[in-house]
């Protein structure tokens, strides 16, 4: 997945410019104009942070355009050139930065990022920011296993910690109030796992007792609004990027 996503970061345009149509740290040297090279530098903690800055690097001042995606998730963009807005385009687009452009320019994409739910099977509830989709962090053990068939040895992942959890109804409505975003630390080479997810998001949630595992895996998830939990007292869980976990709880019953 990692070279494709890396292959469609940049494209040329048939309008002689630049189109940046995802988003992640790169650099891509691309002819403009008449032929002339430009060389932009990305840098961004996206899609973990909402803003994407590109430095223009280009040997003379060149009258070109520069094409960036606003995507569907977010209501309204915000696009700088030099410190100054240039535009505030809606969701759902690509836009279009024609100027003549000179060394070092900076433009700088801002993607305000909110907390949404979405719903799925049985009337469960999913957790979305931005672009990503959120899980709940459950603390794993691994281990080794002997096998004697023709594919041999093998590992596997068991939860360590509380994995039948469903959010409350109240939260779930109260969206902006009830689901706290947290930076945990610096963006790392490597962030796409339990250890090193650089954001959490922190709302409260109750176990399901009648909710365990069938086969091994989670069974057949309860159907939505759970009633008879309401005395039961709620607790804090922890939700991560769904890329940065192995075991997955990502469509959560809702409780009343």
């Amino acid at each position: 997945g990692w070279p494709k996503l890396i292959q469609n970061l940049w494209y040329a345009t048939e309008d002689n410019g630049v189109a940046a149509l995802l988003y992640a740290p790169s650099e891509a040297t691309i002819k403009v104009a008449n032929g002339n090279k430009v060389r932009i530098i990305e840098e961004t903690e996206y899609p973990f942070g909402n803003t994407v800055k590109f430095t223009v690097r280009l040997d003379k001042e060149e009258l070109f355009p520069f094409h960036l995606r606003i995507p569907a998730w977010c209501d309204s963009a915000v696009i700088k050139v030099n410190g100054k807005t240039w535009m505030q385009p809606k969701s759902n687009q690509v836009v279009k930065l024609h100027r003549s452009w000179k060394n070092n320019d900076v433009v700088e994409l801002v993607l305000p990022m909110r907390t949404r739910i979405s719903r799925w099977f049985n009337n469960s509830a999913g957790v979305e920011r931005g672009p990503l989709v959120y899980a709940l962090k459950i603390n794993e053990q691994w281990k080794n296993v002997d096998s004697s068939d023709r594919f041999g040895a093998y590992r596997e992942v068991h939860p360590q910690s509380a994995w039948n959890y469903g959010l409350l109804n109240a939260a779930v409505r109260n969206v902006d109030s009830a689901f706290q975003f947290v930076k945990i630390k610096p963006v790392s080479n490597n962030p796409w796992n339990l250890q090193d997810a650089p954001v959490a998001i922190k709302v409260k949630g109750k176990t399901i007792p009648e909710w365990t595992l069938y086969n091994e895996t989670a069974g057949p998830i309860p159907y939505s609004n759970i009633r008879y939990l309401r005395d039961q007292p709620a607790e804090e869980i922890t939700l991560i990027p769904y890329g940065c976990t192995t075991l997955r709880i990502s469509q959560f019953p809702v409780i009343e």
